[in-house]
């Protein structure tokens, strides 16, 4: 497992991700919308190469949702 990303790099690799299209920063969460291609089976290689414990995940009629808490 790779070490942790946190805040500026956390947001950079999800920036770059290709199915993430758009991030959000909050005070206490970094929330990722991702796109119809995001496969559920690619949440697991995420957190591997992010370092980060399991995710909230939510979704509406428009889109679904990663959130992390911001360290």
């Amino acid at each position: 497992m790779k070490k942790k990303l946190t805040n500026k790099r956390l947001i950079s690799y999800l920036v770059d991700h290709k199915h993430i299209d758009l991030v959000t920063v909050s005070k206490t969460n970094i929330i990722c919308t991702v796109g119809h291609k995001f496969r559920p089976d690619e949440v697991k290689q995420l957190l591997d190469e992010t370092g980060q414990p399991m995710p909230r995940m939510s979704s509406d009629k428009e889109a679904n949702y990663i959130i992390f808490p911001r360290w």
